[in-house]
C-alpha cells in the first residue's frame, strides 16, 4: 500500500480513517477538501483541481481523501489501493450533523474553507449521494479491475479493516 485513495459520501468516515491509515502506514495524507477549497468557501476551478491532483499523484507514496468526480480517474490510475465507503444514508446524515455541531464556529482540521457551516445544498448532496453519486463511483471502479478495492459498508467493517492493517502493518508499511 503506497498510494491509497479513500472515497465515499461526506460523513462516511473517510477523513477519520485516512488519518489513522496515514499514521499506521507512515504515508503523507492529502485531504482534497482542504486543497480544493480556499478560505471563504471558494472552490478551485476544475482546471486547478486537475493541476493539484496531477502534482499529488506524481509522488511515489500518498493517501488522498476525497471524492471530486472530475479527478477520480487521475487518482484511480495511480492508486494501488482504494477504500470506498458505501455506508447507509442515515449514518452519513447523523455524522454530518454531529460534525456541524462539534465544529460550529470552528475550522475542521481537514477543511481549509473556513468555519463549519450549515448548508441545505450540502445536506441534499449527502442525502442524495447513494442515488446520484454512488452508481458513478462503482462505474469508475469497474474501469480499473486490477485495483485492490475495499468496500466499507458498516462501522464494524471499518474497525475490522483498521484492525487488520494494524495487525499486518509490516505487510503494508512503506514509510
Amino acid at each position: 500500500m503506497k498510494r491509497v485513495m479513500l472515497i465515499g459520501s461526506p460523513g462516511s468516515g473517510k477523513s477519520t480513517m485516512s488519518r489513522e491509515l496515514a499514521e499506521i502506514l507512515k504515508l503523507d495524507l492529502y485531504h482534497l477538501d482542504n486543497l480544493f477549497w480556499s478560505p471563504g468557501w471558494v472552490m478551485a476551478s476544475r482546471e486547478k483541481q486537475i493541476e493539484i491532483t496531477k502534482e499529488l499523484i506524481k509522488q511515489d507514496k500518498w493517501i488522498i481523501d476525497g471524492n471530486y468526480n472530475g479527478t477520480i480517474d487521475l487518482r484511480l490510475e495511480r492508486a494501488d489501493f482504494v477504500v470506498f465507503f458505501d455506508l447507509p444514508r442515515r449514518v452519513c446524515m447523523y455524522r454530518i450533523f454531529k460534525r456541524m455541531i462539534q465544529y460550529r464556529g470552528q475550522r475542521r482540521p481537514d477543511l481549509n474553507a473556513g468555519t463549519e457551516r450549515f448548508s441545505w445544498e450540502f445536506i441534499k448532496y449527502v442525502w442524495d449521494f447513494r442515488k446520484s453519486k454512488q452508481p458513478g463511483v462503482y462505474k469508475h471502479l469497474r474501469n480499473y479491475p486490477t485495483k485492490t478495492v475495499v468496500i466499507i459498508r458498516t462501522r464494524r467493517e471499518a474497525d475490522e479493516f483498521l484492525k487488520q492493517i494494524r495487525r499486518d502493518k509490516h505487510h503494508y508499511k512503506v514509510g
